[in-house]
């Protein structure tokens, strides 16, 4: 990447951190037409930094409409992330609203499920009933297992969606 655009990212991710809503609003649209994979995080920092909503709403906005999957590794990186705790019900959902592929990491999403909350836990459904990939048995296979023990000692209404999610594993096109 030119040092010209190299600074230019620089430039709007520092803008992201700005005190003033306009000159926020205005690096989230400039991160639009020159965003990389490298400004996930400091969008998620925003994400769970800022009281505003509008800049919490055109921060969501933004990581709908991601487009290119080069951003997956840094979603997922933020999703595993437990800094961003209150924030991965979001970053979880981008993969149901976006065109974003996250089926490499159905690992990632199953852990997620186990040892989050109802609200992360319905994001993670949401997703992997929109998988539309092949996978591994034996990765599939581990999975069912960890989600069978989850949900025997779960006690609470989120066992319902373990139970779908383990119904979902079941119905995942393998590859023997």
């Amino acid at each position: 990447m030119s040092d010209k655009k190299n600074t230019r990212l620089q430039n709007i991710i520092k803008d992201l951190g700005a005190s003033e809503e306009k000159k926020v609003l205005t690096a989230i649209k400039q991160l639009r037409k020159h965003g990389k994979p490298e400004a996930i995080r400091p969008i998620a920092e925003l994400l769970k930094n800022t009281t505003n909503e509008t800049v919490k709403s055109e921060v969501i906005s933004l990581l709908y409409d991601l487009k290119e999957q080069n951003v997956v590794e840094e979603i997922i990186s933020a999703i595993e992330d437990d800094y961003f705790i209150n924030e991965k019900a979001t970053l979880i959902s981008i993969f149901w609203q976006s065109s974003l592929d996250g089926s490499e990491h159905l690992s990632s999403f199953i852990k997620e499920a186990i040892k989050g909350d109802y609200l992360i836990c319905i994001e993670v459904l949401t997703v992997v009933e929109n998988f539309d990939a092949t996978f591994q048995e034996t990765e599939v296979e581990d999975l069912k297992f960890d989600i069978d023990e989850a949900i025997a000692q779960e006690e609470t209404e989120k066992i319902n969606l373990l139970i779908g999610i383990r119904k979902i594993l079941d119905e995942l096109n393998l590859e023997f």
